[in-house]
């Protein structure tokens, strides 16, 4: 996604110097992300979503702590990409693929989010 921003930049018909500062800000941006998405991986272990939609993220510690879903978090047949915000922490995305498509737990979610997935 980053290098295809960056690529876009470079066709706006706007001043060079312009340009590098919106690169400037968009490799911000990216990097930022990515320390997000690695620090979730870091410090995360399993997620859990109830019935009723309340989530929970399970620490490295093996303790549980609330999690919220966020918006742009999108359920489809055969993978999942779900942003999740901890009680404490920065919001990372979790993507859930294939491994998971046989289980009773990928039918569950996929309920679930048919359900809570459009509030």
């Amino acid at each position: 996604m980053c290098p295809a921003g960056l690529a876009l930049l470079l066709l706006l018909a706007v001043t060079t110097a312009l340009k590098g500062v919106l690169a400037i800000t968009w490799v911000g941006l990216c990097g930022y992300e990515w320390l997000a998405l690695w620090h979730g991986y870091a410090t995360g272990g399993k997620l859990r979503i109830a019935a009723g939609g309340l989530a929970e993220r399970q620490r490295r510690d093996g303790t549980w702590e609330p999690a919220s879903l966020r918006a742009g978090s999108v359920v489809l047949p055969r993978i999942a990409w779900l942003r999740v915000t901890p009680r404490r922490g920065r919001p990372y995305a979790e993507l859930v693929g294939a491994a998971n498509q046989g289980s009773e737990d990928w039918r569950r979610l996929q309920v679930i989010w048919r359900h809570i997935g459009a509030a």
